[in-house]
């Protein structure tokens, strides 16, 4: 069930563990969050099933405030380009409905509301998409995400209506060809099966409907994890027994995107670098305390060493730190990786018709 990887989980070319769980049809509620038996049932099963999957949630049970202080203000600089991947907001048909897998605390949905605001509102003077629909889903498998993410939008957006849905990335509570547009922001690698989930996306896309995904570059372009994985590998011990589990910057890959997207029938398949990213993070204690409270992976590497090694590690990361930053006066370079591709069909015409 176990096994000897520590930070052979990161590497680009393990490829591995499945969540296989049937896919359950769960009521979507507006406005609130699904908990009801079914949801909490399916999402029990999924956990169950898959270790690494049990991981990641009780991990994102814990740290959604870690995480949206800590990481929240460096993802967001990717949600402009995940949603212009995404294609949204698609002008064609009457109405525009995004769903955003692993919503975490809201980001995306909050930012896509703006951006229907602003088109109904026509501030680019032209009126285009003042009379359109647009409809927002949230997914998490996190309940305590949701209810973040819950609180965040109504605080941005008073009145506006959202369906918060607690369930599986990877097999998703939803009717086929259900959305126009699908994101998720450095979601997938946290996922058991990303290829589920990719081949879900496809499912519920409407024909003609965009997909697209964020997710790291490899270091040492992404000096933060450069940083603690290679104090770890420096001072402390790397081969912390965790869950099996995907490579954590597989996603890195430009051949392999291509690859995944592909076999889940995306075309018109996208693959850009986003930056300048930055993070503005205080000192190295600081980085240090983000990535043991607001990760999962990470976070159970660092607790998996000893009183010794946690030293080690904490004295050789302030070293590595003042040499990256200058001691300070420069923030991590972070860039991410953004992918996206197109289910085939247009309008609401289906591939096969």
């Amino acid at each position: 069930m176990y096994t000897e990887i520590g930070l052979d989980a990161y590497h680009v070319g393990r490829f591995s563990s499945k969540c296989l769980v049937p896919r359950t049809k769960l009521p979507i509620v507006s406005q609130c969050i699904m908990s009801i038996p079914d949801a909490t049932l399916a999402r029990r099963h999924c956990c169950a099933a898959n270790p690494f999957t049990e991981l990641e949630h009780e991990n994102w049970q814990r740290g959604v405030q870690a995480y949206a202080d800590g990481f929240g203000p460096l993802t967001s600089q990717a949600i402009p380009t995940l949603l212009e991947q995404a294609d949204y907001p698609n002008l064609d048909g009457e109405s525009t409905h995004l769903l955003d897998v692993a919503c975490g605390p809201g980001q995306v949905v909050s930012k896509a509301i703006s951006i229907a605001k602003e088109a109904k509102h026509g501030s680019d003077g032209d009126g285009v998409g003042c009379n359109r629909k647009y409809l927002f889903t949230a997914l998490d498998f996190s309940e305590n995400f949701l209810a973040l993410a819950k609180q965040n939008i109504a605080a941005d957006h008073p009145g506006t209506e959202v369906t918060f849905v607690e369930g599986d990335a990877q097999s998703m509570p939803f009717d086929d060809e259900s959305f126009d547009s699908i994101t998720c922001n450095f979601g997938i690698l946290h996922l058991a099966d990303p290829d589920a989930f990719l081949k879900e996306s496809h499912r519920v896309l409407r024909p003609g409907g965009a997909l697209s995904f964020s997710s790291w570059a490899q270091p040492p372009s992404t000096e933060g994890f450069d940083l603690i994985l290679g104090s770890i590998e420096a001072a402390g011990n790397p081969d912390v027994s965790l869950p099996e589990g995907p490579p954590f910057f597989r996603f890195s890959d430009e051949d392999e995107i291509r690859r995944s997207l592909g076999n889940a029938l995306f075309h018109d398949v996208h693959v850009k670098k986003v930056e300048p990213m930055e993070w503005n993070i205080r000192d190295a204690d600081h980085l240090y305390q983000v990535l043991l409270e607001g990760t999962a992976r990470t976070r159970e590497i660092l607790r998996g060493q000893s009183a010794e090694q946690t030293r080690a590690v904490k004295e050789e990361l302030r070293r590595r730190w003042k040499d990256v930053t200058d001691g300070g006066e420069k923030p991590l370079r972070m860039p991410a990786i953004m992918s996206s591709g197109r289910k085939s069909g247009v309008l609401g015409i289906n591939e096969d018709s």
